[in-house]
């Protein structure tokens, strides 16, 4: 299926991931300003086990898109195709399944240790693996754009 933004030869996926990133780091930092500004710990909690299962459902569903349908086809008119399209891919891939195992982490060990006591070493824990998976998000999505403009929006 043909993708929905203007000037991408990406698929459907492929544009749905690219919005999807762009509206999951803004959740992340109002997740992140749920609980260190209005200490919001069960706000925090829903927002983070949410996106972890529509991210998870996405990742599926483009793993899916990737195995079936490929994507090179749809990559080799960019000017990049030869230099810049692998490196960044590579590159992207360092961020996003570190980024994933991280932050999948992250949710469990939140979810098996209460963190809700202020005096709990897992709290302390669980903010520094969040702080890093927060930003490894971030890396996740800068990289990811870089990689799509290179490989679908480069003419």
């Amino acid at each position: 299926m043909p993708g929905f933004l203007p000037s991408s030869r990406g698929s459907f996926i492929l544009d749905f991931i690219v919005v999807a990133m762009a509206l999951v780091v803004p959740i992340l930092g109002f997740s992140v300003f749920t609980v260190k500004i209005k200490k919001n710990l069960i706000l925090h909690r829903v927002i983070q086990i949410v996106l972890g299962i529509v991210l998870g459902l996405a990742i599926v569903v483009f793993e899916l898109d990737m195995r079936i349908n490929g994507w090179r086809q749809l990559a080799e008119p960019s000017p990049y195709y030869d230099s810049w399209v692998f490196p960044s891919l590579i590159i992207h891939l360092c961020f996003s399944i570190p980024t994933l195992v991280l932050w999948a982490y992250t949710i469990f060990t939140a979810l098996k240790h209460s963190i809700d006591k202020s005096h709990n070493p897992a709290r302390f824990k669980h903010k520094n693996l969040g702080r890093l998976s927060a930003y490894a998000m971030i890396g996740t999505a800068l990289t990811g754009w870089i990689f799509y403009w290179f490989a679908f929006i480069a003419h």
